[in-house]
């Protein structure tokens, strides 16, 4: 059994106790006697109630990580532009000029 139900029974007893003088008539005490009585037996059932109240086990609180945020892979290296083909041929036109077709005259001997 928990420690603090102990406790908490202890204070019930102690708290019935330093009530007794005034709810019971039997037990004839001096005034001042009856006071002290009930002081000393009200403080005990307030420390009992104290430590029983702090020795109870606290609540576990269990504390859910969000998991990690996974990264975006990462993207293929950048390779140079490729070119169509068809550019590539028009390129290359712009480039270089093709020589016109002209008839050659024959030497004269």
């Amino acid at each position: 059994m928990r420690t603090d139900y102990w406790l908490y029974v202890l204070a019930v007893v102690c708290f019935i106790i330093a009530a007794l003088p005034y709810v019971n008539e039997l037990l004839r005490l001096e005034s001042t006697m009856s006071l002290t009585f009930t002081v000393i037996f009200a403080a005990l059932g307030l420390i009992f109630l104290i430590l029983g109240y702090s020795s109870r086990p606290m609540p576990v609180i269990s504390i859910i990580e969000a998991p990690k945020p996974t990264r975006p892979p990462s993207p293929p290296p950048a390779q140079p532009p490729t070119a169509e083909p068809a550019k590539l041929e028009e390129k290359k036109a712009k480039a270089k000029p093709e020589p016109k077709k002209t008839k050659r005259r024959r030497k004269k001997a």
